[in-house]
């Protein structure tokens, strides 16, 4: 793809008219850490699709479009550009986004005058957001209209490009649901970019098989290979830091299918993912439900992982983590039921109700449980507020594996002495005035401290300082679990 490919000019073209759509949590807070960063007057990160030839705008933060033949040099020398006289003569600075082998976006900014030019510094930062925009990106490269097929030709021609010959095996034109279609794509991505990556091949085939009500679809390739065996096949390589394997799994278990992956060093890998589809294609429903541990240590993961295993085996896919910069965007990737996660991991911040909200506000968000020995009791109701479905220790054993099993059936479940401070009046802020709950009314309600002023007719100063007593006098560590207490 590059300026004279056709149909990545016309794309360009196309979404210099178009609206970005509404940017998700992480693209919003992305591109505007990016143009906080660099002094820039607007910044954009757009997404690639380098097989289908197209890219779009995903989120924006300043006015107008990023130029598009910006956009198409980085995507043609896959690497960052600098030009002046972009919008209104200003200078623009655009880095490729990569995921692996695949350049999935490009993070754009414009100076905030013509006088004004990014400098060497900037390029760094901009190139170090980058990387949180990849997290952002990772869904990359839906089918977009295209039929199944075609798709994976398209990627198959972007494997010969990466230097892999590359062949494609129909057997006819499967008959498939947009959405089931969609997610065995992605599961060929995901296996394909791998191969480019990591397999050192020179030949990979994909294999399309309708058989009486199933999918099945191969990648093949005669790359280095691993030792399955020693990795504890799928189950311990869909672990850690091996997520790509973790989000092909979690794809195959969503459309009640199976992922097999068969490999021997030197000899190559065999990926085999088949799904039910037909006359009555298979629902993305999850019949044994996904957990995700996050814990720091990795002796508590261990544990944890082991006690589901054997006290819940109504359980899925158990993958863990550790605490990764951005919890939420983990989730998003792998797709998990359940997230049992320990507070420091969840809100390192110690915001546990604006933690739980980023989660909640996930395409599909998980169920929580909090993985702690204990909880006192004004996190306790700050979490149940916030929808978490059990708080419980690392080492309790059954009751672990029995509080998870109940958040994968949607149930909640607390022991009888957490019911018991439930159920038990907070302890009431001494000295709260009436001021102060006016205050904290408003903050309930997002008014920043010039708002409440306003509304109440103080200073701002005065403001702050009511808010800093209704932090002392009930114990909040902040405005959101100040909200979160509710009314003493």
């Amino acid at each position: 793809m590059s300026t004279t490919t056709p149909s990545c000019v016309r794309s360009a073209a196309a979404r210099d008219t178009d609206t970005p759509t509404a940017p998700d949590t992480l693209l919003g807070r992305v591109v505007s850490r990016l143009r906080e960063l660099t002094g820039a007057d607007a910044g954009w990160v757009v997404r690639v699709d380098e097989a289908a030839g197209t890219w779009a705008v995903d989120a924006a933060d300043g006015p107008g479009l990023p130029p598009g033949g910006v956009v198409a040099e980085v995507v043609r020398i896959r690497d960052v550009v600098v030009v002046a006289g972009g919008p209104g003569g200003r200078s623009v600075l655009a880095v490729p986004v990569r995921r692996g082998p695949r350049l999935v976006g490009v993070c754009v900014v414009a100076a905030a005058s013509p006088s004004a030019a990014f400098a060497a510094p900037d390029r760094g930062l901009a190139e170090l957001v980058a990387e949180y925009a990849a997290l952002a990106l990772a869904d990359h490269g839906s089918l977009s209209g295209r039929g199944l097929v075609e798709a994976l030709r398209q990627e198959l021609a972007w494997a010969e490009g990466a230097g892999v010959r590359a062949d494609l095996v129909a057997v006819g034109q499967p008959a498939l649901d947009v959405p089931l279609a969609d997610e065995v794509f992605r599961v060929v991505q995901e296996a394909l970019a791998n191969v480019v990556a990591h397999a050192g091949a020179r030949h990979v085939q994909v294999g399309v098989v309708p058989g009486p009500g199933t999918l099945t679809v191969l990648v093949e390739d005669d790359g280095r290979g691993f030792d399955a065996a020693a990795h504890g096949r799928l189950h311990e390589a869909a672990s850690g830091s091996h997520q790509g394997l973790a989000a092909m799994a979690a794809r195959a278990r969503r459309l009640d299918g199976e992922l097999e992956i068969d490999s021997t060093p030197e000899c190559g890998t065999v990926v085999r993912l088949t799904v039910p589809c037909g006359a009555e294609p298979a629902t993305p429903g999850r019949t044994r439900p996904s957990v995700l541990v996050a814990a720091t240590r990795p002796v508590v993961r261990a544990g944890v992982v082991r006690l589901l295993q054997l006290g819940a085996p109504e359980l899925g896919m158990v993958s863990e983590v550790d605490g990764p910069d951005d919890l939420a965007a983990t989730c998003r990737l792998l797709g998990p039921d359940v997230l049992v996660v320990e507070p420091d991991v969840l809100a390192p911040d110690d915001d546990l109700a604006g933690a739980l909200d980023r989660v909640a506000a996930l395409p599909a968000p998980p169920a929580v449980v909090l993985l702690a020995p204990s909880c006192p009791g004004d996190r306790l109701r700050t979490a149940v507020a916030a929808g978490v479905r059990g708080c419980v220790g690392p080492d309790a054993g059954d009751r672990l594996a029995a509080v998870v099993a109940a958040a994968g059936r949607g149930e909640t479940s607390f022991a009888a002495d957490q019911l018991g401070q439930l159920a038990a009046p907070p302890v009431p802020a001494r000295g709260v005035t009436q001021r102060e709950r006016e205050v904290r009314g408003l903050v309930a309600q997002g008014f920043t401290d010039r708002q409440i002023a306003t509304a109440l007719q103080i200073s701002a100063k005065t403001v702050e300082k009511h808010v800093g007593s209704l932090l002392r006098k009930t114990g909040a560590r902040n405005r959101t679990m100040l909200v979160h207490l509710g009314d003493r």
